[in-house]
C-alpha cells in the first residue's frame, strides 16, 4: 500500500489535467539515417563493388535476422543493417569470389 506523501496531487483532485509531451523528439530519425549512410561509406572503402556490397549486407542481415550472433559489439539502436555494414568495417566479414575459379564451370 503506498503512503499518502507518494500520492501525486494530481491523482487525488478531481480537476481533469492535461498532461503536455515534448513536440520534438530528442533524437530525431534523422540521425539513425545519417549513421547508416555513413557506415555505408565507410563499408564502400572495404566493398567498393556496389552490387556485391548490397548482396553481402543483404544475406548477413538474413543470418542476423535467423538468429546468428554478431560478429561486433552492438548497441540496442543499432539494425541489422547496422550491424552487417559494422561487421564489413572491421574486417569481420569477407566474401570469395566465383569469377576467379579456374574449373571453367
Amino acid at each position: 500500500m503506498l503512503a499518502p506523501q507518494f500520492v501525486p496531487s494530481v491523482l487525488t483532485s478531481s480537476v481533469p489535467v492535461i498532461l503536455q509531451f515534448p513536440t520534438e523528439a530528442s533524437r530525431p530519425v534523422r540521425s539513425l539515417r545519417h549513421m547508416t549512410t555513413q557506415l555505408l561509406n565507410e563499408a564502400a572503402h572495404v566493398i567498393p563493388n556496389q552490387q556485391l556490397l548490397i548482396n553481402v549486407v543483404s544475406k548477413r542481415v538474413r543470418q542476423l535476422g535467423l538468429g546468428h550472433r554478431p560478429l561486433v559489439e552492438t548497441t540496442p539502436r543499432m539494425s541489422l543493417t547496422d550491424i552487417a555494414l559494422t561487421e564489413i568495417i572491421a574486417g569481420k566479414l569477407t566474401y570469395e569470389s566465383l569469377e576467379s575459379s579456374s574449373d571453367g564451370a
